[in-house]
This record gives C-alpha cells, structure tokens and sequence, in this order.
C-alpha cells in the first residue's frame, strides 16, 4: 500500500505531462484591459486544437453596454512547420460605470467534453485623457431617436438610393505594397485587403498568380481576423485576403494582377427600420438568425475586384558586378569547416558551408568550390532552416561537399569566396572564408585471407560433406520432440498458478519497471556531457554530446546511432504521434551542433544553452517512448 500511492502519482504525472502537449486550449483575452468610461474593448474567446465545437455560451454581459458581437473567425497557424486550427469568437462592449469588473468563464463543449475559459478582469477609470484611447470598430450602439437611426446609414436601404453606389461607397478590395521599385531579388510585400462598412459573405474567386516572382505567402489561408483602419476620412473594417513576399525574378515593369471577391450582402429597408429602431442590436448581429420579414431585407452579390499595381524592378548594376556573383540579394555572412581534420585516403571527407544571413535565401546555390589536384569531389547537398515569416527571409542554408583523396599527405583547400548584392547600400560586396588544411594517411589495409585457416576451413568442409547427413536429421528431429515436452510440462505448471493474483516474479518485474520508468527523469541521459561542461580541461564537449545524443535515440528507437539522421527521427517521432514542433527542435538542434564539430572549440555559453535543450529534448522524447509502450 506504501509504494501505490507513489506509483499512482507517478502516472499522474506523466499522464498530465503527455496531455499538456496535446490538449484543446480555451483561453479569453481582452484588449485592452483598462479603458476609460467612454471607451471600448474588445473579449476575445479562442478555442486551438480542437476537432469539432459542438457550442460555445459566453458569459452574462449584464454589467455592460453590448456594441458589437459575436464576431466569429476561424482558421489555422503553421510556425516552423507546426500547424494549429482556432475557433473564436469576440464581442465590443463598454462599461456603464468606472471600477474594476470581473467577466466570468465561457463555457463550451468541444468533441464531446465542457471546457471552461478563464475569467478576466477590466479595469475601467474615470480619467480618460490617461490611457490610450482606442477607436470605436464601426460599434452599433443602442438607438432611440433619429438622430441615432442616422448612424446606420450604411446598413439601411432608402427610397431612391443605387445599390450599386451604396455597395462601391462602403466596400472596396485593394491591392496594397510597401514599395512599388526595388531590385531583382529585393522582396516587395503585396496585400490583398477588404475595406468594409457593410456585413456579407465573401469568397475569393481569382487568385493572383504573382507571375514573374518566387512567392512566400505571409499568413494562412482563411484568416478572417479584422482590424480598424480609416480610409477616405472614414472608419472600415479590414480583412487581410492575401498576403506575400514577393521576389522578382527578372527586371521590367511587372504588373501584380487583380484579385477578385464575391460578397453576399443584405441591406434592411428603411421602412422596416423606422418601426424597429428598439430591436436593430439584434438584427445586425446576425441577419441570418434575426427575425426579419423577407420584404424587409434586399440581398445583394457583389463581385469587388482589385485595381493591378505595377512594380519596376531594375536590374542589378553590372558596375563592380564579381565574376563570382550568382544573384544573392541581402545581407548574409559565410562560415566553412572541414568533418575531420585527418583521415585514411581509402576513406571521404566532408566540407560544410553555412551562409546565414537575411535575404532571398531559398534561392542560393552551392559556393564554387577550388579543389587542389588529387581530390575527387561530388556533388553538395543542402539543407536549411528558415524564418519564411520575416520580411526578408532570414536564417541559414548549409551545404556539404563529399570529397575523397587517393593519395596521403597534407592539403589545404583554399578558402571560398561569396558574392551578394546589399540593396540598402546599393553596393556589391564579397566575403570568404579562411584556408582549410587537412591530412590524409596512407589507406587502412584490407583484411587478407591466411592460407592456413583457408585449409583447415577446407578439410572441415570436407569432413562435413563425409558426414552421412541422415544422422544429422535424426538429431535434430530428436531434439525438437524433447524442446516440445519441456516447454509442455513448464506450460502445464503454471496453469497451476492463482489467475487472480500476479506471481511473484511478475510483481518484481512490474516494481522494477515502475521504478525504472519513474527514475528516468532522475537520471541524466548526458552524463559524460555534463562532466565534460564542468571540466575546464576537457575539448570533447560536442563529440561527446553528439554521440550520446544519437546512443539515447537509437534505444528508443530502435535503430542504429548512423542511421540516426532527419528522415528516421522524422518517421520514428511520427509514430509515437510527438509534435512537428518537437521534431524539428530536435533536427535543429543536431544541425547546431554538428555545425560546432567543424569550428574551433571555444567555450562559452553556448555550450550551456545546448546540453539544457538536449536534456529538455531527450526527457520530452521519452516520455512519448514510454506511453508508447
């Protein structure tokens, strides 16, 4: 009784540990949370890894003037490869009195289960010259004489009106860029937005192409999230359709084509509205659900479509042009290293190249390599990690080059050079890399085959073939017959054992794996890493956190340390169902210290920084490993 308690909250533990990384998220934001009497905020409700929303009740708004809601949106997020779907919903409200108010849960039942969000506290004061005062988002306040219905021009047809000009007066889709000139290379940042007054559906029914450019969308697809903006001296609501980067292949005027918006728009008469000034609230927060005669309401599709923006794009300058340049646009820096520095000539080195930077990175290509005579090269391989949100895109693109000598003795390969445009200075400019030298020793000797051994193995051989092969299936038939009645008579004698109870060996076996399951976290998977960070003599630090990096993953997973490499430790982590997140944190991590391998050593606090997120990385992989098991 005295170790169950223990072990059950052990599992508990690890059960909520496992959920922590898995579970639907309710959360209830507010912005902003202090305001002053005559200001507004906004509640937010937000629902994320969820597979179906069966209901969501927000609380009571009793204590608050209700100006605009629910607003709904929904949509996904992908950072680093992660993707996560959100549903949310988001009311404008105001306060009938300073103080601080205090606005309870929400309540929703997600796949089957109710959540709870959590509560938030709004403070509102009195002086409202001393906190930001944010703008009104197109709110829809209670009415109660016409000089109020007044304010809902934009929603209310009237006699004599053109829905044509009423659609064109408060709707447009326009094409926004940062910059309308830039070079080949230099990215513009192009946005799709609709300037709204009015309530409808809208479908993208022409997507830009964007031909002429390497494309990096900037947002997911489907996000409905709005903000205020003014234009033309007037508050709209304005949604984001599209959003990229845009890098230009060629030099030209190139035109960024028209992008297309059906809206489905309804406008309530006015005669309808003159006789329904008290329940407006209830219609514009959702016509769909709101009781209106058909008569009163005219729906309207309307196909917006963008004006097309041209963008000059000059070419680079071919003054001080580097015959080694090969279209990099932006900023970067360049760093080399060698695999090993000494190996036998019957075996390859490796040469690694790291260009980091921010810029058009995706399309670099391999430095040109001079190899010295006598070395055989092969083609490069890359990889990269990427910032595809920032604007320009940031991060590192690493190549390896394979090479093999035939003869020993020493070699240096010269240094690489790199050429890239800075657009902001308008200048090319070129940056190296140091001299690599490298010894090669003469070729390890191939196995030789004694001759002796090879007659004994013959007269053996020959022995067998003598051998009348009766006897031999007479032998084995005899063994297996007296192996099935020792397995017979062990079967039969633990039949005998209660069914009820465990025997005694397996309660031991079951104590043993509780407490080696339980002690993992305990135990340090890096121990001779650990050493050598707090030994200021030792040099091996990151072969060492290497290697027992790849010995833990290879037990777990069940693969040798070599194959340890970003394809098996993908397909590996999928099966035990761990996060993209995880898995590209762990094949970053790797990169970032295989990179350390091929540089001088040098301590410092990276070292500290690596051998936490490894530890961090190997207890979050095991606790997956173990409830796979």
């Amino acid at each position: 009784m005295n170790s169950f308690l223990p072990r059950s909250i052990f599992c508990l533990l690890i059960f909520f540990n496992l959920a922590a990384y898995s579970q639907v998220r309710f959360t209830a934001t507010l912005n902003p949370s202090v305001i002053s009497a005559d200001e507004y905020t906004t509640i937010r409700f937000v629902i994320e890894n969820a597979a179906t929303v069966e209901n969501i009740n927000p609380p009571s708004f009793k204590d608050f003037i209700l100006i605009n809601g629910p607003l709904q949106e929904s949509g996904m997020t992908n950072i680093n490869g992660v993707v996560t779907n959100y549903l949310a919903i988001s009311f404008v409200i105001k306060t009938k009195s300073a103080g601080k108010f205090t606005i309870p849960s929400a309540q929703a039942k997600i796949s089957g289960r109710n959540y709870k969000s959590n509560a938030v506290i709004l403070t509102v004061i009195k002086n409202r010259n001393r906190y930001y005062k944010t703008p009104n988002p197109l709110a829809l306040p209670n009415f109660a004489d016409e000089r109020m219905l007044n304010s809902f021009n934009d929603y209310i047809f009237k006699k004599g009106e053109n829905v044509a000009d009423k659609v064109n007066k408060n709707m447009h889709l326009r094409l926004e860029v940062d910059k309308k000139t830039c070079f080949v290379g230099e990215p513009i940042v192009a946005s799709y937005k609709l300037y709204t007054r009015l309530k409808s559906e809208s479908k993208l029914t022409q997507n830009p192409s964007f031909n002429g450019f390497s494309v990096v969308d900037l947002q997911p697809a489907d996000v409905t999230a709005s903000s205020v903006e003014k234009f033309n001296g007037r508050d709209y609501n304005v949604y984001t359709i599209r959003k990229a980067q845009l890098y230009p292949l060629q030099d030209g005027t190139i035109s960024l084509e028209s992008a297309e918006l059906e809206n489905k728009i309804q406008f309530i008469k006015e005669s309808y509205a003159r006789n329904n000034v008290n329940g407006f609230n209830a219609i514009f927060d959702d016509f769909a659900n709101a009781t209106v005669t058909p008569d009163a309401v005219i729906d309207q599709t309307v196909v917006l479509t963008s004006k097309p923006v041209s963008i000059v794009v000059k070419p680079l300058p071919e003054n001080g042009k580097p015959a080694i340049f090969k279209g990099a646009v932006g900023k970067f820096e360049i760093e080399s290293g060698l695999e090993k520095n000494t190996f036998p000539a019957n075996s390859s080195g490796k040469l690694i190249v790291m260009i980091s930077g921010s810029g058009n990175l995706q399309l670099i290509t391999a430095p040109v390599v001079t190899w010295p005579g006598g070395i055989e090269a092969y083609e490069p391989k890359s990889s990269d990690i990427l910032s595809m949100t920032s604007v320009p895109i940031s991060g590192k693109k690493v190549f390896e080059y394979t090479f093999s000598v035939d003869s020993s003795g020493d070699y240096i390969l010269p240094g690489l050079q790199f050429s890239y445009f800075d657009p902001s200075a308008n200048v090319y400019r070129t940056i190296s890399t140091k001299d690599l030298p490298f010894s090669v020793s003469p070729a390890n000797p191939r196995p030789v085959i004694d001759s002796g051994s090879f007659s004994v193995n013959k007269e053996n051989n020959q022995a067998r073939k003598n051998t009348d092969p009766r006897k031999w299936f007479l032998f084995v038939i005899g063994f297996l017959v007296i192996a099935g009645l020792i397995i017979y008579i062990f079967k039969e004698k633990n039949k005998d054992i209660s069914t009820n109870t465990l025997s005694e060996k397996e309660v031991t076996v079951t104590k043993e794996e509780m407490v080696q399951t339980s002690s993992y976290n305990q135990q340090n998977p890096l121990p001779l890493s650990e050493k050598c960070l707090h030994d200021p003599e030792c040099i091996e630090f990151y072969s060492l956190l290497m290697s027992e990096i790849k010995n833990d993953l290879s037990s777990k997973f069940n693969v040798s340390p070599e194959e340890i490499n970003k394809k098996t430790l993908a397909e590996k982590m999928d099966k035990l169902n761990i996060s993209n997140e995880t898995v590209l944190s762990l094949q970053q991590l790797l990169q970032e210290i295989e990179w350390q391998l091929y540089t001088p050593f040098e301590r410092n606090e990276k070292m500290n920084s690596l051998y936490s997120r490894s530890n961090e990385l190997l207890q979050l992989i095991n606790t997956y490993h173990i409830r796979s098991q």
